[in-house]
C-alpha cells in the first residue's frame, strides 16, 4: 500500500463517519450513507423515482470531497464483508456510535449467541424439505440489524445448502434504518430475502424491498414453514 492510500476496510466506515461528523449530525451521517447504500443496490432492479429523488436530494446535499468520503464507505463496507463468518459490520458500527433506542427494544443479541441459536433452530432435514418443497424458508418478524438471519445463513453454508438459490427468507423491522441495514447486507452476502419496513404483528408495511438474488434466482413461494 502507498505511503498516503487510504485503506477501504470495516475501521474505515467509522473513520469515515467521523471525518463527516465535524461538519453534520453523527446520526445523520450514519443514517444517509444507509439510506443512499439501500436505494442504490433497491434501484439496480426494482428503479422507484421516488428513491432515486431521495438518493440524489441526500449525496448532493454533501461537497464533492464528502461524497467520495460515502463512496469510499460503501467501498469499505463490502471489503469489511466475511462470506466466512456472516458479520454484522453495519450492525457493530450502530452499536459503536450507541445509536439504539433502548426505550424501543432495541438490544442486539451477540453474535455467539445467534451462531448457537441458529443450531437449535434450524431443522435436520433441510435437504429433504428443500427436495419436497423446492427450498426452505426463515420468518424474522424484527431483524434488527439481521445478526439472526447471518448465523442463519452460517449455518445453510455449514450444511452445504445453496442459500443463494434455495433458501428464502423474510425480515421485519419496525424501524427503517435497521431494516434497511439488514435489505444492504443480506443483499451484499447473496441472500435472497424480502425486507418489510412495518409491524410484523399487525401486518402494517410502509416498505418492501427484495435482494438482487430475489429476481435473479425467483423462488416459487408456495407457503412459509410454520
Amino acid at each position: 500500500m502507498k505511503k498516503n492510500e487510504v485503506k477501504l476496510d470495516e475501521k474505515y466506515l467509522l473513520d469515515g463517519i467521523k471525518q463527516l461528523s465535524g461538519k453534520y449530525d453523527t446520526h445523520k451521517v450514519f443514517g444517509d450513507f444507509v439510506t443512499i447504500s439501500a436505494h442504490s443496490i433497491n434501484n439496480r432492479f426494482n428503479y422507484s423515482e421516488d428513491k432515486e429523488q431521495e438518493y440524489l436530494r441526500i449525496i448532493n446535499s454533501y461537497t464533492k470531497e464528502e461524497q467520495e468520503i460515502l463512496l469510499n464507505m460503501f467501498a469499505a463496507l463490502v471489503n469489511g464483508l466475511n462470506a466466512d463468518e456472516f458479520n454484522d459490520v453495519l450492525g457493530k458500527l450502530f452499536e459503536e456510535l450507541n445509536m439504539q433506542n433502548k426505550a424501543k427494544g432495541q438490544y442486539f443479541i451477540p453474535a455467539p449467541v445467534c451462531d448457537f441459536m441458529a443450531k437449535v433452530a434450524v431443522d435436520d432435514n433441510v435437504e429433504e424439505i428443500i427436495k419436497t418443497k423446492g427450498y426452505y424458508s426463515m420468518q424474522e418478524p424484527a431483524c434488527g440489524s439481521g445478526r439472526m438471519i447471518y448465523s442463519f445463513l452460517k449455518e445453510m453454508r455449514v450444511q452445504n445448502i445453496n442459500y443463494h438459490k434455495e433458501v428464502y427468507i423474510e425480515a421485519t423491522d419496525i424501524s427503517q434504518l435497521l431494516a434497511y441495514i439488514t435489505f444492504i447486507q443480506l443483499s451484499l452476502y447473496g441472500a435472497n430475502a424480502k425486507v418489510f419496513v412495518g409491524n410484523a404483528l399487525s401486518q402494517e408495511f410502509s416498505e418492501v424491498l427484495c435482494t438482487p438474488m430475489y429476481y435473479l434466482f425467483p423462488i416459487n413461494i408456495k407457503e412459509l414453514q410454520e
